[in-house]
């Protein structure tokens, strides 16, 4: 572990930013890339490193957690996180981004009648269209910098 300071919950439970690892995959500083998209992705990854306080949230609610890994770019370390709902994390833009991506949001699809029992219509009919997924893990910013 890094010199980071760790958070601690009055129960003793670790959360925040918990571990380090190195990671195996040496940086390449973009070495085969076109000129153009070196430079491109030098700026998105000073941008992804940038430091946002964000609280995070999840709709499972306040008893879920989020442990979760983050490395983006080779020979970045492996950043490993432990989120409790209402707590406030300085955290990278990237991660943030990477939680909060509306990709990875599990699609409603045309017909579907119920998830986990609880139907997804107020009538009980079946969707109509493919919809947008519910969130479960959300990061929301507190301060913008």
């Amino acid at each position: 572990m890094s010199n980071q300071l760790l958070m601690s919950t009055a129960g003793g439970e670790l959360h925040g930013l918990i571990n380090t690892l190195t990671n195996s995959v040496p940086f390449d500083d973009f070495k085969n890339m076109k000129p153009e998209h070196k430079k491109e992705l030098q700026s998105q990854k000073k941008e992804d490193a940038r430091m946002v306080k964000a609280e995070y949230m999840n709709s499972m609610g306040r008893h879920e957690r989020l442990t979760k890994p983050y490395t983006k770019y080779a020979g970045d370390p492996i950043l490993i996180y432990h989120l409790i709902p209402g707590k406030v994390y300085e955290l990278p833009l990237g991660f943030i981004n990477e939680v909060n991506d509306k990709n990875k949001h599990m699609k409603k699809r045309e017909g579907l009648l119920s998830v986990d029992d609880k139907e997804v219509t107020k009538d009980g009919s079946p969707l109509s269209r493919d919809q947008d997924g519910d969130w479960i893990h959300k990061l929301v910013p507190v301060q913008f910098t």
